[in-house]
């Protein structure tokens, strides 16, 4: 799906995502930059746009690697303001098949890094992050008997 020249004003675009029961989407993300803090991308975990998961709201061009549902939906919303517009977007997804013995890639955050690269049930990665960023939750995930981790992100460090 793609946005990849100059974007109208007051858009309203939805797209769903649906794989098979047994897949989950991993979605990456080309291309992005889209108007700060006035036109969006909103991504949520499910079929729904009022009680699917909110995984990630991106402006700017600030977005992860990629993301990867936790099931077989993924509900994309993109709003643009009535002013200003950027450049737009570029997004790539497939299914993948859950695997039943390891996670799948938990990526890396934005403005980040990972150490580790073994997905197994019990196995430990760590993150870091960029100078000028600091980890918003823990550094280490392990990968647990359902087959998720937990999400993390890089938040600014504010100097005073």
């Amino acid at each position: 799906m793609s946005f990849f020249v100059e974007y109208g004003s007051s858009l309203h675009c939805v797209w769903l995502i649906i794989a098979k029961p047994e897949s989950r989407i991993h979605l990456a993300f080309n291309d992005f930059d889209v108007e700060p803090q006035f036109d969006f991308l909103a991504v949520k975990d499910g079929g729904t746009s009022y009680s699917s998961p909110l995984i990630g709201v991106y402006d700017g061009t600030q977005v992860p690697q990629f993301l990867i549902s936790t099931s077989n939906f993924l509900y994309l919303l993109f709003t643009t303001d009535k002013s200003h517009s950027d450049v737009g977007f570029q997004i790539r997804y497939e299914t993948v098949k859950l695997q039943s013995d390891h996670c799948l890639d938990p990526g890396i955050p934005v403005n980040g890094l990972r150490h580790g690269d073994d997905f197994y049930v019990g196995a430990l990665v760590t993150f870091g992050c960029d100078p000028g960023y600091t980890l918003s939750d823990s550094e280490a995930l392990e990968c647990e008997p359902n087959f998720q981790w937990k999400k993390l992100k890089c938040k600014t460090i504010k100097i005073m």
